[in-house]
C-alpha cells in the first residue's frame, strides 16, 4: 500500500488564505513615505543610464546575429541560384525583425510593470504631487541637457473655480473619501451639498439644508466611509445625517444644574468642534465650552461613551476649541494610534492615550501658544510623528510627539481672527497650507497688504516661505483643504465664496469633471404629465374625480354653500351674533370696552323708593317668597321715612330713627 494521501485528503488540508488589511495598508504607506524622501533626479539619471546600456547591449546582439546570418546567406548565395539568394536575404530581414520585436516586447513589459507599480503606490497620499519642473522637462525631452532655472515645487494652483455659498462667512468644508461630493456650511445656518459628477458650468449645488435651524454651523465632516455626516453647530447637541442629509442621530442634552460634568449625559454649553474616529467607523468626538471632550457611538443613544475633562494650570476647567484623532490610516507607526489631541482657549495642547485612564494627560504643552488665545486647529501629519497647530495669536507651530516640550518650528505674522481657521498637510507630507485673515481697516489709510492669502510653508522650516497666493482683496481665508485623492486645494472665505484650485495635468476628477461641462439641453419631450388612473370600481376613499373643464368646476364651487360663502365683513360697532366688536377681539378687551369703561347712569331717585314701587305688585301677585310663608309669616312692618319731620320735632326723635352708627356720640 502506498502512503501517499488521496485527493480527498489533500483537499481537506487546504485552507483559505487570510490577509491582514491593516498591515498591508501600513506597509503601503510606509513605502510611499520612504519613496517620497528619494532624490528622484539622481534616480532618473541612473534609470536613463541603465536603459542606454541595455539598449546598446541589445544592438550589439542584433548586429552579431545579423553578421552571422549574412555570412550564411553569402555562402548559400555563392553555392546556389539567384532564387536561393533571394530566399537567404528574406530570412535575414525576418530574423532582424524578430529581434526588434523581442526588444519592443521587453520594453513594453517593463513600461507596463512600472505603470502597475505607480498605480499600486497611488493608494493614499501621492508622492509625485510636488515634483519639480526639471523632472517633467527631462522626462518629456530626454535629449535636452540644459538645466531649467525653476527648481521649486509645482502646486496645483494654475486654474481656479469660484462657488457661491451665500453672503456670510463659510465656516465648514468637507469632502467625501471618494472625492465625489463636497459639503459647505456658513454663518447663515445653511448647509449646501455639491455633487461633482452631476455639476456643470452653472456651478449649482443639488441640495440646501438647515440642519440646526437658527444655530451657526462650525464643523461638518464626512465619516471615513462616506455614509454619514457629522454636523457641529452653536448648539450643545451634535447631529449625524446620512449621505442624503436626513437626520439619523442626535446627541443627548446634558443637565446644566449638575456641577460634575462627568455625571451628565451630554454637553451643557456651546459646541466648538468634532471629528470621526478613523479606526472605529461608528464613533465620533465633540468638544465644548463646558470644558469636556465626549466620545459618542451611533449605536448608543442614551448618553456618551467617555468624558474627558480639560483643565487649566490652576486645575480649573477650560474650554476646548479643537480636537482630533490620530491619523492611523496613513501612518506607518502603530504606537500613536490611540492618541486623542485637544487644543484649549488658554493656549495649551493636551494629549491623552486611550489605553490609560483619562485622569491625567499623557503629553502636555501648557504654553504652546499665547495665554487666553484660542487654538483654532490641530492636525496630525500623515506619518503620525508631527502635529501642526494654528492659533488666534497669529502663529502656526509644528511639534514632534517624540519631544513634545518644545516646538520644532514656528511662523508668526499670520493674522487669524476666526475660530475655525485651520491648516492642512500636503499629500506628500512635505508642505503645510493655511489661510490668513484681514485686519480691521481704517477709512483713512489703505493697506495693500491687508488681503486674504493662502500660504504654502515648508514642513521642516516654517520660516521658509515657499509661496503665497492672494485669494481675496477684502475677505479672510478660513477653511483650507488639500485633497490627496484629487490633488486639488479647497478654501473658503468670509464673503461666502468657496474657491477650488487645480492643475489640468496633475489633478484628477473633482473640478476637472465639471469645469468644461455644458449644461444639459432640455428636449421637447422633457417634461412630466400627471397621469390620472381611471378605476371605476375603486372604494370611495380612494376614488378620484375626473378632470373636467375649469368652467364646470367653478360652477360647482359656486353652488357649494361653504366654498361660495362671502367672508364676514369687519364689525364697526358692538359685537353681535357671537362675534366681538372691532376693539374687543379678546374677552378682556371686550369687558374693558363694554363694561368697565361704560358710564353709569345718573341715579336721581332713592334706592329705597326704587324698591318700594314694586311693593304693590308683590302684594297683589306674590310669586317668590310670599306664597311659601303666607300662613306663618307675620305682617311686615317697614321703617318710616328718614326725611326731616316737622319743624317742631327735636333732635332726640331723629336720633331714635337714625341707625346706631349714625347717631351722634355724646
Amino acid at each position: 500500500m502506498s502512503d501517499t494521501p488521496s485527493d480527498g485528503d489533500v483537499s481537506k488540508k487546504k485552507t483559505a488564505r487570510t490577509f491582514d488589511l491593516d498591515s498591508l495598508i501600513s506597509e503601503a504607506r510606509l513605502g510611499a513615505q520612504q519613496r517620497s524622501t528619494i532624490d528622484w533626479t539622481t534616480e532618473i539619471e541612473k534609470a536613463k543610464e541603465s536603459n542606454e546600456t541595455r539598449l546598446n547591449d541589445l544592438k550589439i546582439k542584433a548586429n552579431n546575429a545579423g553578421n552571422t546570418t549574412t555570412s550564411k546567406s553569402k555562402i548559400n548565395f555563392d553555392d546556389s541560384d539567384d532564387d536561393e539568394g533571394v530566399g537567404a536575404g528574406s530570412t535575414f530581414h525576418s530574423s532582424s525583425k524578430s529581434i526588434n520585436n523581442d526588444t519592443e516586447l521587453q520594453s513594453n513589459n517593463e513600461l507596463k510593470n512600472d505603470k502597475q507599480d505607480e498605480d499600486d503606490d497611488d493608494f493614499g497620499p501621492s508622492i509625485s504631487l510636488a515634483t519639480t519642473t526639471d523632472d517633467m522637462s527631462d522626462e518629456d525631452n530626454p535629449n535636452n541637457d540644459e538645466e531649467s532655472s525653476d527648481d521649486g515645487p509645482h502646486f496645483p494652483v494654475s486654474h481656479e473655480i469660484d462657488l457661491k455659498q451665500g453672503t456670510k462667512s463659510v465656516s465648514c468644508l468637507t469632502l467625501d473619501p471618494g472625492g465625489l461630493r463636497m459639503i459647505t456650511g456658513d454663518f447663515n445656518y445653511e448647509m449646501k451639498m455639491w455633487d461633482f459628477s452631476a455639476m456643470d458650468k452653472n456651478l449649482r449645488s443639488f441640495r440646501t439644508l438647515q440642519p440646526c435651524e437658527a444655530h451657526q454651523l462650525k464643523t461638518i465632516e464626512y465619516s471615513p466611509v462616506g455614509d454619514m455626516i457629522l454636523v457641529i453647530s452653536g448648539n450643545c447637541q451634535a447631529k449625524v445625517l446620512d449621505r442624503e442629509g436626513k437626520q439619523i442621530y442626535e446627541c443627548v442634552r446634558g443637565d446644566m444644574y449638575i456641577i460634575d460634568q462627568a455625571r451628565t449625559k451630554g454637553h451643557v454649553a456651546m459646541l466648538n468642534s468634532g471629528c470621526w474616529n478613523p479606526k472605529d467607523l461608528n464613533e465620533f468626538m465633540t468638544c465644548s465650552n463646558d470644558g469636556t471632550i465626549r466620545l459618542w457611538s451611533v449605536y448608543k443613544r442614551q448618553q456618551q461613551i467617555t468624558v474627558i475633562k480639560t483643565k487649566s494650570e490652576q486645575g480649573k476647567k477650560v474650554s476646548t476649541t479643537a480636537c482630533t484623532y490620530h491619523n492611523n490610516h496613513y501612518s506607518g507607526t502603530s504606537n500613536n494610534t490611540n492618541l486623542i489631541t485637544a487644543g484649549c482657549d488658554d493656549g495649551s495642547i493636551q494629549i491623552w492615550d486611550r489605553r490609560r485612564p483619562f485622569v491625567n494627560v499623557t503629553f502636555l504643552s501648557r504654553h504652546a501658544h499665547e495665554p487666553n488665545e484660542l487654538v483654532t486647529s490641530i492636525k496630525w501629519s500623515y506619518d503620525g510623528i508631527n502635529i501642526a497647530s494654528r492659533s488666534t495669536d497669529n502663529t502656526i507651530k509644528i511639534w514632534d510627539i517624540r519631544n513634545f516640550k518644545k516646538c520644532l518650528s514656528s511662523r508668526e505674522n499670520l493674522p487669524n481672527r476666526f475660530a475655525m481657521t485651520d491648516i492642512a498637510f500636503s499629500p506628500d507630507d512635505r508642505y503645510l497650507i493655511t489661510g490668513t485673515s484681514t485686519r480691521k481697516k481704517n477709512d483713512e489709510e489703505k493697506d495693500e497688504t491687508n488681503v486674504g492669502k493662502l500660504y504654502f510653508l515648508n514642513r521642516q522650516n516654517l520660516q521658509e516661505d515657499i509661496c503665497h497666493l492672494q485669494v481675496s482683496d477684502n475677505a479672510s481665508v478660513i477653511r483650507t483643504l488639500w485633497s490627496p485623492k484629487l490633488n486639488q486645494i479647497f478654501c473658503t472665505t468670509s464673503d461666502g465664496i468657496v474657491k477650488i484650485y487645480y492643475d489640468p495635468v496633475r489633478s484628477r476628477n473633482g473640478a476637472l469633471s465639471f469645469a468644461n461641462r455644458e449644461p444639459r439641453k432640455k428636449k421637447e419631450n422633457d417634461f412630466f404629465i400627471n397621469i390620472n388612473i381611471i378605476n371605476p370600481h375603486a372604494l370611495p376613499l380612494y376614488r378620484q374625480d375626473r378632470v373636467r373643464n375649469l368652467s364646470v368646476i367653478r360652477i360647482k364651487q359656486r353652488e357649494d354653500p361653504v366654498k361660495s360663502k362671502r367672508p364676514d365683513l369687519p364689525m364697526s360697532g358692538a359685537g353681535h351674533g357671537g362675534r366681538l366688536g372691532a376693539h374687543g377681539s379678546t374677552l378682556s378687551g371686550y369687558i374693558v370696552k363694554n363694561i368697565a369703561l361704560q358710564k353709569l347712569p345718573d341715579q336721581k331717585e332713592d334706592p329705597r323708593e326704587a324698591l318700594l314701587k314694586y311693593a304693590e305688585i308683590s302684594e297683589s301677585d306674590p310669586y317668590w317668597v310670599a306664597p311659601a310663608y303666607k300662613q306663618t309669616q307675620p305682617k311686615p312692618i317697614f321703617q318710616a321715612s328718614t326725611q326731616a319731620k316737622n319743624e317742631g320735632s327735636g333732635n332726640e326723635e331723629e336720633d331714635e330713627i337714625l341707625p346706631p352708627w349714625k347717631k351722634q356720640k355724646t
